[in-house]
């Protein structure tokens, strides 16, 4: 097991603020020179703590949906839930594919669709062509997707930086130009600028421009890394609640944002639960000690609930390759959504 000290700590919980930001940025709110910043940047990546760096994008403001797999394998060898993974993660429809430790699910798989047929399409290809494999599936439609960032790596006492993804957001128009921008963006998050505009083939200002226009326009939510905090001994949680009093939710939505160690929250349509939450904690005792406690507030408003461990996060990327756009045709307007104009 890697460990971390105060200083990476806080480069990590800067990165994961705005890993755009230069290391000079990071130096100074770190108290820390640029070149040992590098160096610690440079240290972590070479470990394996720093897997990449990925824009945080609402891909629903260009008119998609985010649907969720959950599968319970039947008679399946490791080597089977292997292969199984490595055509998931290959899939350019999927955005996150995870193992996962339960009683009730061994891996899920989120999509990227145009509606609830699509889905159901997707859906049904994976069934058929796994069928054998699978003993059980949930799926879901995300209604509301709600992120902070890690405060707990930091010991400044600050309020977590907060984004949702609605799921009813009205779509933007978009082109070419914006889906090769966001396509290297999610390749390389921390990309310079010249190179990332030579990568999308705009000028510098354009593509600038292009930058801030999608932050405006709240498409383009962050920069962030994608950490392996299983290296250095963290653990990452979700805890999926069947609801006896819905009208507490917004509650129990402010107390996850208030909450150091809980990252994000999913507001969700199917698969049987009405609010999952997830958190990265050191211990099994750290996280029954956050779960009491948020049961110990919100008991009557509880039906029940389950929860999992991540064993593995082998793909998380919010912004699809450019073939994507062109192999699907997914940009194409309908009467419902405005979509990729040339």
């Amino acid at each position: 097991m890697l460990a971390l000290d105060k200083k990476d700590r806080e480069i990590l919980y800067q990165l994961d603020l705005n890993a755009r930001q230069p290391n000079s940025a990071i130096a100074k709110k770190v108290r820390l020179s640029k070149e040992v910043v590098g160096y610690r940047i440079g240290r972590m990546e070479r470990e394996g703590i720093i897997q990449g760096y990925y824009a945080f994008v609402d891909i629903t403001r260009l008119g998609f949906l985010n649907g969720r797999v959950f599968i319970k394998l039947k008679g399946a060898s490791p080597a089977d839930e292997r292969a199984m993974i490595e055509e998931f993660a290959a899939e350019p429809r999927s955005w996150w594919v995870n193992s996962i430790s339960g009683a009730s699910a061994d891996m899920g798989i989120a999509y990227w669709v145009r509606d609830i047929a699509d889905f159901h399409a997707v859906k049904e290809e994976l069934l058929n062509r796994y069928r054998g494999k699978i003993e059980s599936y949930r799926e879901s439609i995300y209604s509301g997707f709600h992120a902070w960032r890690r405060s707990y790596l930091s010991a400044k006492e600050e309020a977590p930086k907060y984004d949702l993804i609605a799921g009813n957001s009205a779509p933007i128009k978009f082109d070419w130009q914006d889906v090769r921008l966001l396509s290297a963006l999610s390749a390389n998050a921390r990309m310079p600028l010249v190179e990332l505009a030579k990568k999308a083939n705009l000028s510098v200002n354009t593509a600038k421009y292009r930058l801030k226009r999608l932050e405006k326009e709240k498409v383009l939510l962050g920069f962030r890394p994608k950490i392996g905090m299983e290296k250095v001994g963290v653990y990452w949680y979700k805890v999926e609640f069947q609801l006896e009093d819905n009208s507490r939710k917004k509650a129990m939505l402010a107390y996850f944002g208030a909450h150091r160690n809980i990252l994000y929250a999913y507001e969700s349509i199917g698969g049987g639960t009405e609010l999952e939450m997830e958190m990265e904690v050191e211990s099994h005792e750290q996280f029954r000690e956050i779960i009491d406690g948020f049961r110990q507030k919100f008991a009557p408003a509880i039906r029940t609930y389950n929860y999992y461990m991540w064993s593995a996060e082998h793909k998380i990327v919010y912004f699809p390759p450019e073939e994507f756009f062109k192999k699907y045709e997914v940009g194409k307007p309908n009467k419902q959504r405005r979509g990729l104009h040339a």
